[in-house]
């Protein structure tokens, strides 16, 4: 497999390579949405959700309705509310000799709700278009706006650009994500900042007054990812929603890398964060007030046993050594949204987001270290860097800067043991303890995945490439439904690194039920998505479900498997690949009707004769509807006037009626009058053709 190479910007000197890298035609000034929806992880890069821009983007649950779906972070994205609290803060810290600003004004303490940005530009850019996705003719893809680069290293890469004003900072940042299904459960994010001295963007033509005069400065990074899991869970206990985690608790904890692999970080310290438990939750039916992974009340599983966090992969010496700082990161300390963040305006605030405080650099949990008796709203933690030292000298065209990058990822126990720990909790087999303990061993998982982020950090961002997901088409049918799916060029089937054709089978799964696995609709069935066939024929790119039952919701995927010839420097040599069936999975479901019938002869209008006001054959809010019942499998309907003029004609397919709203074929209601209802080119479910039919009857308008 080839080497690809890692994307290091080294920015110019100059203020007009600070975009090095992306084409004028790929910017966008109006930062619309960019879609992390590669693998298991769905992050959406929304501006418009709280307040700052990409780099400083807040997101939290908001308030009123639809509250339950206003998160931007899914975990795995299929998931019922897998959604999890979402936020980021970079507190910009300088050390006492602070900044002078374009006013000439002396800033030290950070702003109080972080470096709020302004976005200058965003570029999304993928390996491959989305796929197209259509269920019974309604379009469920999202125009695709980007650019496409069948070169990229990742399957898809995110990059802005952000002006933080109080700093005269520029941000750039970039999101890699893969759809290698050992690498779906992390994201890959890099950050760099420029003391540009910007306090506008180009967009709004700053001026020379608009700039930070030239100066040094001294400067700390803290960032915190801040995750509450999960939305199901906070559902389940508290029977709703609030506004930022309210049970939770972060930590950290140091972790060998068993993947490494030459690299010159070879441990990592990881941040986390956990759902706990708090005073003040209804008892459950065993009794026990301890709801630590949010318990389903009907049966114990555990229903928020996610552990997300994050860790930093690299970390510069200084601006003009970017060798790895193995010191780094400075600190990793706690602190509260609303006791830190909202609460407080001091100067000892940079002091916390430094570690520097009572709390020390590197503490546990806030009930571990002995800081509170119980969670506290909105806890953060951050992976704090520095300090680094920049300058801004625009006579000598010098602007400084630094890039941190970071894995943010997501780990857990299985759902079969969320399951069976839950439901022993539930009979009063297992203890709270034991149920806490149990849950807390997916740290281990977290540590496993963010190693790998670590290997492909190292390796240049080499991850062996599956497939890409077929475009999907799936039509409800009589008593079956289905299912279709292309590529759209041969090149699809090529690997993306060696251009060798490694294509092995498709595979068709399908899921039964609701859209999301675990959703209470499913009655606590356990239905999940399963593997209904595998096709090993390559033009073969349909199939026929009819193990289904009438008037039931399905759910397709279709995903494609390689051989493994080209994936031979992967984490497991030689292993088959499959492409992401998250990237496929229809939204809207197929459901399989009752067949039109295997005759003509009882096809009847209704109501007949129809008026205005047909009385108990009416139908309400739909005055001018007409049915055709009684129809066949297959048919072409016409509609003539009694002296012989067509006004419509349509093909009908599946079902034994249709419905008519008395328009022409130039949109047009009819008048009152005599019509003819002709049933032509019929044939049965299977094909059979069938006498024609002709039905006489009356509008009155």
């Amino acid at each position: 497999m080839s080497r690809r190479c890692r994307y290091l910007p080294v920015w110019g000197m100059s203020l007009l390579l600070l975009m090095h890298g992306v084409g004028l035609a790929q910017r966008n000034y109006n930062g619309p949405p960019m879609f992390i929806d590669v693998n298991a992880i769905n992050l959406e890069m929304k501006k418009l959700n709280g307040e700052g821009q990409f780099t400083s983007q807040y997101s939290w649950m908001l308030t009123g309705s639809d509250a339950q779906n206003t998160e931007l972070f899914y975990w795995p994205q299929d998931q019922w509310h897998s959604q999890m609290l979402y936020q980021i803060f970079h507190p910009v810290c300088l050390d006492d000799s602070g900044t002078v600003d374009q006013l000439g004004q002396h800033k030290i303490i950070p702003t109080p709700f972080t470096s709020v940005g302004r976005n200058d530009y965003s570029w999304e850019v993928r390996r491959h278009r989305p796929p197209f996705i259509v269920v019974d003719g309604t379009p469920l893809t999202r125009e695709y706006r980007w650019e496409t680069d069948p070169n990229l290293s990742s399957d898809i890469k995110a990059v802005w650009e952000d002006i933080l004003p109080f700093w005269g900072i520029r941000t750039r940042g970039e999101i890699y994500a893969f759809s290698n299904p050992n690498h779906s459960d992390y994201l890959i994010y890099k950050l760099t900042f420029k003391f540009t001295g910007e306090t506008k963007r180009p967009i709004e033509n700053p001026i020379d007054i608009d700039f930070f005069p030239d100066q040094k400065i001294r400067l700390w990074w803290p960032l915190s990812f801040s995750f509450g899991p999960t939305k199901a869970g906070e559902y389940e206990v508290q029977r709703g929603f609030s506004f930022e985690g309210e049970d939770d608790l972060d930590s950290w904890f140091a972790y060998p890398s068993r993947l490494a692999g030459g690299g010159v970080r070879d441990s990592l310290k990881i941040a986390y964060y956990w759902d706990a438990t708090k005073s003040g939750a209804t008892a459950y039916p065993n009794g026990s007030t301890d709801h630590t992974g949010d318990p389903d009340r009907t049966n114990g599983r555990l229903v928020a046993p996610q552990i997300p966090g994050f860790a930093l992969l690299h970390a510069p010496k200084s601006v003009t050594d970017q060798s790895e700082d193995l010191s780094q990161p400075f600190s990793m300390p706690h602190a509260g949204i609303v006791a830190d963040l909202w609460g407080r305006r001091d100067f000892g605030l940079r002091d916390t987001y430094l570690g520097l405080d009572s709390r020390g650099k590197f503490p546990l949990d806030i009930i571990s270290a002995g800081f509170s008796t119980s969670p506290e709203k909105g806890p953060m933690r951050f992976i704090t860097v520095g300090p680094y030292e920049l300058t801004r000298n625009a006579a000598a065209a010098r602007y400084d800067s630094i890039t941190v990058v970071y894995a943010i990822g997501v780990g857990s126990i299985s759902d079969a043991k969320a399951d069976s720990i839950g439901r022993g909790w539930f009979k009063g087999d297992i203890s709270d303890q034991q149920k806490r303990d149990y849950m807390l061993t997916g740290r281990d998982s977290l540590a496993r995945t963010l190693d790998r982020a670590l290997w492909a950090w190292n390796r240049n961002l080499n991850v062996p490439d599956p497939p890409p997901a077929p475009d999907l088409t799936v039509t409800s049918d009589a008593d079956q439904n289905v299912v279709e799916w292309s590529y759209p060029d041969p090149s699809w089937f090529k690997d993306p690194d060696t251009g060798v054709d490694d294509w092995q089978a498709w595979r068709v799964y399908r899921k039964k039920g609701a859209a999301y696995v675990l959703d209470p609709q499913d009655r606590y069935t356990g239905e999940d998505w399963q593997m209904i066939a595998e096709i090993t024929e390559r033009s073969t790119q349909r199939y026929v479900d009819t193990e289904v039952t009438r008037g039931v919701s399905y759910y397709y995927a279709v995903t494609a498997l390689d051989n493994g010839t080209q994936n031979t420097d992967g984490l497991f040599p030689g292993q088959r690949l499959e492409s992401s069936r998250y990237a496929n999975r229809t939204g809207l479901p197929a459901i399989p009707f009752k067949a039109g019938l295997a005759t003509t002869d009882k096809v009847l209008v209704v109501p007949n004769p129809a008026t205005l006001n047909a009385g108990s054959l009416g139908f309400p809010g739909a005055e001018s509807r007409i049915l055709f019942v009684n129809l066949p499998y297959k048919c072409k309907l016409s509609v003539f006037t009694e002296t012989g003029d067509r006004i419509t004609s349509f093909d009908h397919f599946g079902t034994d009626q249709v419905v008519w709203d008395q328009r022409t074929d130039s949109n047009q209601y009819i008048v009152s009058g005599i019509y003819l209802l002709t049933v032509t080119e019929a044939r049965d479910v299977k094909g059979n053709a069938l006498p024609d039919q002709y039905v006489k009857f009356i509008v009155v308008r």
